[in-house]
């Protein structure tokens, strides 16, 4: 019986799920070398060299045969081929008469790129041709399948790191958790000493292999981010497992997140490879000058460029510092910054004489020179080809500080690197503060958290970009202050943080719940007196937020006039409306119906008044982070705020609870998470999948906060 059961079972799996190619010979190939590969079940891993060993390299115009022998249904399909090419997949019954079934598109990233499709087609005869490209075509596996695609060895693959650098940190990963169960307070002087040799000794050995960096090795990053995120995950449960038994050693486990921030910071300077070319001086370079040459500009140029016109000023500096007539760049695509429309110069000429005009012949020149090194750094290729972004988006506040660092410097290496390491600097403030105010272990959680975090992934992780966080350590800073009870100072660096990008003033929001609910309670109580005594924090965080504010937003009217506000108002909105491809947020991938996103937004203010109506002001002012998705249609970069949220766990003297303990977990395994997302080709799906994430990890943090007791 058990045996028949048995068969029953693998004739089940096997009817289930078959790719009705592997391993099938093709009946035409002409002038295609060892066409066999292309169905023997080998699948090498994505971003391998499109003409490696694996890879059936396939004429232009030539096709790929199969018979399958009989008629079959195929529902579903996976391909492994050259990612900048376009392949066609048809069926027939009888070999002569063909139906086209998919198009394979194009992909991002470069080499061997594993695609998908889900379709139904019946037929005994299939056939592969390349249909778009480059002409030069390859293929490594191709399957096809009747049911569902469990059977796929392509998709699974993807799954599993595989290449050498990830088997080391698989390697790694298994050695530390082996020597964090090891360390404990029980073992002697002698003993913890060998250890601790050991795991710095594997982490030297695994960090050297990534120094210096092979272009390939970068193909390993989603991993290795995800692998720094478990060892933080293996630290925070040991210090849980065997307490009474076994217990930790805290130097290993505390050591373990601190060696998992370290990386994670190595992981997102790409492991000491810079991301950028400087096509003048024909090398790599850390600057961001796509960024930098739209933010550089309207920072010192602003009284003429304002909000709406560097793109415009861009091709005259390019036409008249290349002697060329205007006319030459008609068919330049060229953003417009007032509609946010994608035009051409040809048709947008008016707008650019306008905005010629707001210059003095002084000030042109200056101007002129300073394109002139992004027009070195970049080519004129990549200069006027990066007018199609949306153009400078931050506040006359960020403006500011930007123009602080560059109103007085010709544009030039040295003078970017201003605003690179003033940024640095911001942010190691803000995770000296996160330790000072929390401790230690949510410190090295936060550096984590921050290094290992795939969200803002879309060709740059946006280091060597001015001031690009300065809004993200300002927001940490408020936070360690509100927690350490530097009321005033902890709302006037709210204030300046949420005047330079917005998002953080959700945090207002998140934060007068506790007070509101209190000092309600108590004027209902007719205790008026320790009502207002309740009121007290928030009062002064609002005090503290009001004279910054008068402060910052009375010195960016001074300096670039009232209208500057009104200019960059018009132009959130525009592009708070639209949904782009690379955001993170419930508007662009959960629902686009206006009515249930402002039915999902009331009932998530209600909710976290409720769970939050008794928490201590910091944790209540962090879940402002949880509203950014969710209010705003923000890019994928303004995510990384997430890592604000490992203030949650609420570390005290060293130690948190349970559900805090798990409040990190969470949000490591976000990290890990990303990881995932990381495996589909298409840039959509993968931003689409970010998000899951993104709100699932929101709803487990929820989860864990309800029931918790008032702290203070």
């Amino acid at each position: 019986m058990r045996v028949l059961l048995l068969a029953v079972l693998l004739a089940a799996t096997t009817a289930s799920a078959q790719n009705v190619l592997r391993g099938r010979q093709p009946m035409r190939a002409d002038g295609v070398p060892g066409p066999a590969r292309m169905t023997d079940g080998v699948t090498p891993i994505d971003g391998d060299p499109w003409d490696g060993p694996p890879a059936v390299v396939i004429p232009a115009n030539v096709a790929v045969e199969w018979d399958l022998d009989r008629s079959v249904v195929l529902t579903s399909a996976a391909i492994q081929a050259d990612n900048n090419d376009d392949y066609l997949l048809a069926i027939s019954e009888d070999g002569v008469t063909w139906v086209d079934v998919w198009r394979f598109p194009a992909v991002e990233g470069g080499g061997l790129r594993t695609r998908e499709a889900q379709f139904r087609a019946q037929g005994r005869f299939v056939r592969l041709t390349t249909a778009f490209g480059d002409t030069r075509y390859s293929v490594s596996e191709l399957e096809l399948f009747e049911n569902h695609k469990s059977d796929s060895m392509l998709l699974r693959s993807r799954w599993v790191p595989r290449r050498p650098l990830d088997q080391s940190f698989l390697s790694w990963l298994a050695g530390m958790a082996v020597l964090l169960a090891i360390a404990s307070k029980r073992l002697g002087k002698i003993p913890l000493l060998v250890l601790a040799g050991v795991g710095l000794w594997a982490t030297y050995s695994v960090v050297f292999e990534l120094t210096p960096a092979d272009p390939q090795k970068l193909l390993s990053l989603p991993w290795l981010r995800a692998a720094v995120a478990l060892l933080a995950v293996l630290a925070v449960i040991r210090e849980r497992l065997w307490r009474g038994s076994w217990p930790a050693h805290p130097v290993f486990t505390v050591g373990a997140m601190g060696v998992a921030g370290a990386m994670a910071i190595w992981t997102f300077l790409n492991l000491g490879t810079p991301q950028f070319h400087d096509a003048g001086q024909g090398r790599p370079t850390w600057l961001h000058h796509y960024d930098m040459r739209t933010y550089y500009p309207i920072a010192k140029y602003f009284p003429e460029l304002r909000f709406d016109g560097v793109y415009a000023a861009s091709v005259l500096a390019v036409a008249e510092g290349s002697n060329r007539p205007l006319e030459v760049f008609d068919n330049q695509a060229i953003r417009d910054l007032r509609t946010h429309e994608l035009k051409t110069v040809a048709t947008s000429k008016e707008h650019l004489l306008q905005v010629r005009a707001r210059f003095s012949p002084e000030r042109w020149a200056l101007f002129q020179e300073d394109m002139n090194y992004f027009r070195r750094a970049m080519s004129d290729g990549g200069f006027l080809g990066s007018m199609n972004d949306h153009g400078g988006n931050a506040t006359p506040v960020w403006f500011l500080a930007a123009r602080a660092l560059f109103n007085s410097a010709p544009a030039s290496d040295a003078t970017l690197w201003r605003g690179v390491i003033a940024d640095l600097a911001l942010l190691a403030l803000a995770f000296i503060l996160i330790g000072w105010a929390w401790g230690p272990r949510t410190a090295f959680l936060a550096i984590t958290l921050f290094g290992a975090m795939d969200f803002y992934q879309f060709g740059s992780n946006w280091f060597g970009a001015t001031l690009r966080h300065d809004w993200l350590s300002l927001w940490a800073i408020g936070l360690a202050l509100l927690h350490k009870r530097k009321f005033a100072l902890a709302g006037a660096a709210f204030a300046w943080s949420a005047w330079i990008r917005a998002f953080p003033a959700l945090t207002f929001v998140t934060l007068s719940f506790p007070v509101i609910f209190l000092s309600a309670k108590l004027l209902l109580q007719k205790e008026k007196q320790r009502a207002l005594e309740a009121a007290k924090p928030l009062l002064r965080v609002v005090l503290g937020m009001a004279i910054a504010s008068a402060v910052l937003v009375g010195l960016s009217i001074v300096v670039f006039g009232a209208d500057a506000w009104t200019e960059w108002l018009r132009k959130v909105q525009t592009l708070d409306r639209d949904n782009h491809l690379n955001n993170i947020s419930f508007r662009t991938y959960i629902s686009v119906d206006r009515q249930t996103w402002q039915l999902t937004l009331a009932a998530t203010m209600v909710a976290l008044f409720a769970v939050l109506r008794r928490a201590p002001l910091e944790r209540a002012a962090a879940w402002g982070v949880a509203l950014v998705p969710l209010v705003f249609n923000p890019a994928n970069y303004y995510l990384h705020s997430a890592f604000l949220l490992v203030t949650l766990a609420g570390e005290h003297a060293g130690k948190v609870n349970l559900r805090g303990a798990l409040v990190w977990i969470a949000l490591l395994l976000m990290c890990v998470g990303s990881y995932v997302t990381n495996i589909p080709s298409d840039i959509g799906v993968h931003f689409r999948q970010d998000t899951i994430v993104c709100f699932a990890t929101l709803i487990a943090l929820f989860l864990l906060e309800l029931g918790r007791p008032r702290e203070t």
